[in-house]
């Protein structure tokens, strides 16, 4: 079959909104399709042929990357394949704060925006159209049933410090798309999630690794150990010791996740055997750059290309996560990447972020203090401590501590080790 015949079967599915019974009987369709008919060369295949109608799409409706070309006078139709990008600059977080500039259609055609924690100022905003939405929940919706075909109750354990972050939603949506009840319970008090789980008894965990952790603690605490099938994890790095401790203490498969509000959520997969994060090479062009000198490397800072999106796609993204290319043990037909942190100074701690230059800001306005500041994260008990050290003479305690209150970490419960204790 060729490949724009399977490229556009597929959308003809993800487009739409479908009952629950209509994604299990598609989950098995795809998984054969996955182990059988594709293969490097047809998804290569695929992504070129998206990739030039994506590029000859941006050229007539985005109003941002109409402009770049013309400005650095490059023929959209010149490009063809991943290693012609090279030739186009890169789109970057500050190019997100004016983001009208990036919209492909009119704005009534939105279903959806969701933001950025907004730590340095106002949160970038991603608008995502209707069948967007559907696209990225029936994707999550199929993964989700073909890992688990039976009773799909799902306790989504995940930070909800502000309505318009992807993570939760996307969850929430995708399991409903599945036939699950989802019950999304925020990670606040790893206590609270445990009388939850007594209540609902769910057979599914989705949450992020270090809130995981403190939920693994508190369930051996109190000698609490229900029956668990799958865990998915996402929104931060994952130790080879806290996939360990999961699936040792939980009895579960444990899958691995990364996404972003800017290229969608849970965009990558890691099974329970694998060594390496599979690439959604059907809806992204991924590339890994030097981020000194902006050329291809086997190490790097991951840039993404959003190459099915129709409301505010992206062009040659630099994501600021730093990746390393892997062979991945397992046959997933998708290429994989291992990542290995960040190539900014955004620190991800306890499932959530922070920039250093935000606590320098912060930390300056101490009276004694030079405002120069060490940070330091290691790990207790598999769980975030976050430890400063602020240069400066005749500094008071208590400044510290009124000053630490202001910084966006630090109100985050039990997934981090409260950074008072150690200044």
């Amino acid at each position: 079959m060729k490949a724009s015949s399977i490229s556009f079967a597929l959308e003809s599915f993800l487009s739409y909104n479908y009952s629950p019974a209509m994604v299990k009987r598609a989950a098995g369709i795809v998984g054969k399709m996955i182990d059988k008919n594709i293969n490097s060369g047809t998804l290569n295949k695929i992504q070129n042929f998206r990739l030039s109608r994506f590029i000859n799409y941006l050229s007539k409706k985005s109003p941002f990357y109409r402009n770049m070309f013309n400005k650095y006078q490059i023929n959209p139709s010149s490009i063809h394949s991943p290693s012609d990008l090279r030739i186009l600059p890169f789109t970057t977080s500050n190019d997100l704060r004016k983001w009208e500039r990036f919209f492909c259609v009119k704005p009534e055609q939105f279903a959806a925006v969701f933001t950025t924690s907004g730590t340095t100022g106002e949160p970038k905003r991603i608008y995502y159209t209707c069948r967007e939405l559907q696209t990225l929940t029936n994707l999550y919706a199929v993964f989700m049933r073909i890992s688990c075909t039976g009773r799909l109750i799902v306790l989504i354990a995940l930070p909800m410090s502000h309505g318009l972050w992807i993570g939760s939603a996307s969850a929430m949506r995708a399991v409903e798309r599945a036939g699950g009840l989802p019950l999304p319970v925020g990670a606040n008090n790893s206590a609270e999630t445990i009388q939850w789980m007594k209540r609902f008894k769910p057979n599914i965990l989705i949450s992020s690794p270090s809130y995981m952790t403190s939920l693994t603690w508190e369930s051996k605490r109190i000698n609490y150990q229900p029956v668990i099938e799958k865990v998915f994890l996402g929104r931060e790095l994952l130790s080879e010791d806290q996939r360990e401790l999961f699936s040792e203490y939980w009895r579960a498969d444990v899958f691995d996740t990364y996404g972003s509000t800017e290229i969608g959520s849970a965009q990558t997969i890691s099974l329970p055997g694998c060594n390496a994060l599979h690439l959604n090479d059907f809806d992204l062009v991924t590339e890994i750059i030097d981020p000194v000198t902006n050329l291809p490397a086997d190490e790097g800072e991951l840039v993404f290309s959003t190459i099915s999106r129709e409301g505010m796609p992206l062009l040659r993204y630099k994501s600021g996560d730093r990746a390393r290319w892997e062979t991945c043990r397992c046959e997933f037909p998708l290429s994989s990447v291992r990542l290995l942190g960040r190539t900014d100074d955004m620190i991800v701690a306890g499932d959530m972020n922070l920039y250093g230059r935000i606590v320098k800001r912060i930390i300056a306005r101490i009276p004694g203090s030079t405002g120069k500041v060490a940070i330091k994260i290691d790990k207790i008990r598999l769980m975030d401590r976050l430890t400063l050290q602020i240069e400066g003479t005749g500094i008071d305690k208590e400044d510290v501590v009124q000053k630490k209150m202001k910084l966006p970490l630090c109100s985050v419960s039990n997934r981090l080790i409260d950074i008072a204790k150690y200044f």
